[in-house]
């Protein structure tokens, strides 16, 4: 059986940081073939840290008016035994930052237009957030402040997230925030006025992802590879920044003017809204010509990363064939407690009526206790017949053909088209897999439905 938590069952960890614990999970209500969502617990030795938890709060009660395709979705947060949660939206895929180490490993830059898809995402993010407001209609001043890398997911099927606003700044959270006295945010990505402990505003995320930008470009860390942290502080403070037309000959030179302008280290100097830069690198990109046949974003998620997009994959159809098993199991799960408390009252009346009869013969125990035995033998023979189970022979088609048929989170082991055995009037889960394409659908064999035909979807 799945380990349950809240209205939530677990599935498999995937990932430990160093205040939480995130794992795949499954709301209790929803639809076996569904996607999984995250569950992000407070460790239990900060459950106690008052500071900590508003911080790790302060999160989902800033997301939780904010609804964009370019932010991860948070669905629900709150208090479990003693353990704080947060569940979200799952992103099958990869964090920016690990891509950008991959191709430094391998000596390779992202190309021009995966860089641009990626920061006019990201900056759609930002500008939703920055003029997020709350179900009364007043205006939040949502600031990010932890725009890095690694929070920017890629996912395998070509969707770019933002998350986690864990120490995002916003009109109900300055008070807990001004009550930590260390800076707050990842060092080689923190604004001028973020290493000053001043106050910060929109043009604060749009320095960070200036940082990002940068590095994406050039391939190679701006600050984040110092010696320590108050190297990376007087870096950024004091600095010049070396032109980005001198690492990356041949830029277009408005990208490079963009790139710098986020970079000003007096805010004043830098765009004043996400929307405004957003605007300048959608014209870059809608100006330049790119190769047709270049990697999109998922095809080269899969190149960098193929053993993680195999694993992850077999994990996710391990979480939904256990999903589905504890599902199936779980009425017979009722009845074993059904059978228990029955027990349990025969139980309690018996001892009752020792209490006014002591003197029962040894014949009337022995004969109870043959006729106990044969009323057993006879429920048990009666459960042990097996109703007459009809089968029907199902055709399986899909277009493309070749496709894997799963059966209820199943491998079958065959393609299509196929012929398969099913149970008839009972309800399958039918899937497909080729390559990029996938399909699904409930499927009910009878004599009159004997075929599956699924046109495939790529993902």
């Amino acid at each position: 059986m799945l380990e349950s938590f809240d209205n939530y069952q677990l599935l498999s960890k995937i990932a430990t940081g160093g205040m939480a614990e995130i794992f795949l999970a499954k709301h209790k209500n929803s639809p076996v073939n569904s996607m999984p969502i995250a569950i992000k617990k407070i460790l239990k030795q900060y459950s106690s840290n008052t500071k900590l938890v508003k911080m790790f709060l302060s999160e989902a009660r800033i997301i939780c008016n904010i609804n964009h395709d370019n932010i991860v979705k948070i669905y629900d947060f709150g208090k479990y035994e003693e353990q704080y949660f947060i569940a979200m939206e799952y992103v099958f895929g990869q964090n920016l930052g690990l891509l950008l180490n991959k191709l430094q490993e391998k000596g390779k830059t992202l190309p021009v237009n995966l860089v641009l898809e990626i920061a006019i995402s990201v900056l759609n993010a930002l500008d939703h957030a920055h003029n997020t407001k709350d179900k009364n209609g007043l205006f939040l001043n949502v600031v990010h402040l932890d725009m890095n890398p690694n929070n920017i997911l890629l996912s395998y099927d070509g969707k770019i997230k933002v998350v986690d606003f864990g120490i995002a700044s916003a009109n109900y959270t300055r008070k807990i925030k001004d009550t930590l006295q260390n800076i707050q945010g990842t060092y080689g990505y923190l604004s001028p006025e973020q290493c000053l402990e001043k106050n910060v505003d929109r043009r604060s995320d749009i320095f960070s992802l200036g940082v990002i930008l940068y590095e994406m470009m050039t391939n190679a860390p701006l600050y984040k590879h110092l010696e320590n942290d108050a190297a990376v502080l007087n870096a950024i403070l004091n600095k010049p920044i070396t032109e980005i037309e001198d690492l990356v000959p041949g830029i277009d030179t408005r990208l490079a003017d963009i790139i710098m302008r986020s970079l000003s280290k007096d805010p004043d100097q830098r765009y004043d809204t996400a929307a405004e830069m957003k605007e300048d690198l959608q014209s870059v990109y809608n100006s330049l010509e790119f190769n047709p046949e270049a990697d999109t974003l998922p095809q080269l998620l899969k190149k960098i990363f193929p053993s993680h997009y195999i694993k992850m994959t077999k994990i996710l159809e391990r979480a939904q064939t256990e999903y589905l098993m504890d599902e199936l199991f779980k009425d017979i799960g009722d009845l074993e407690e059904l059978d228990l408390k029955e027990k349990m009252r025969i139980k309690k009346e018996e001892d009752e009526k020792k209490k006014y009869s002591k003197q029962i013969s040894t014949p009337m125990v022995l004969g109870g206790a043959v006729l106990l035995s044969i009323v057993i033998l006879a429920m048990m023979a009666l459960f042990s017949m097996k109703p007459e189970v009809k089968m029907e022979q199902v055709s399986i088609f899909s277009h493309p053909s070749g496709a894997e048929i799963f059966i209820n989170g199943v491998e079958t082991g065959k393609t299509t088209p196929s012929q398969i055995q099913l149970e008839s009037g009972r309800t399958y889960v039918i899937e497909f897999k080729k390559d990029d394409y996938i399909g699904g659908m409930n499927f009910v064999p009878s004599e009159r439905n004997r075929e599956v035909r699924m046109k495939l979807k790529q993902r």
